[in-house]
């Protein structure tokens, strides 16, 4: 976001977007956080609901480091992550995921 209209898009091309979809269990937030901080990427927002007793939605923003895992690494762990957890979890590019998503 720029700081001069924070809704406007970054053009930051190392922001992502993670979401996670699946039954909900105990650790999920915990593993996406552990996976992006061992990618030295940073969450910078998330927001996560439990709908309906036990169907768990994430989506999360995070800023990956130029020290840190690429896309690609980061893209395989989360997936890898995600299959432990038995839930689905996606990585985008912001810039993509916008794009997508524009009306």
């Amino acid at each position: 976001m720029s700081p001069l209209n924070p809704t406007a898009p970054s053009d930051n091309p190392n922001r992502v977007v993670v979401s996670v979809q699946g039954i909900d269990r105990v650790g999920i937030v915990a593993e996406v956080a552990r996976v992006l901080a061992e990618g030295q990427a940073n969450l910078t927002d998330i927001s996560q609901s439990v709908l309906h007793d036990d169907l768990f939605v994430m989506v999360a923003m995070a800023n990956m480091s130029d020290d840190g895992a690429n896309f690609e690494e980061l893209h395989e762990a989360l997936t890898t992550a995600g299959t432990r957890l038995g839930v689905e979890i996606r990585l985008q590019r912001e810039q993509i995921f916008r794009a997508m998503h524009r009306v």
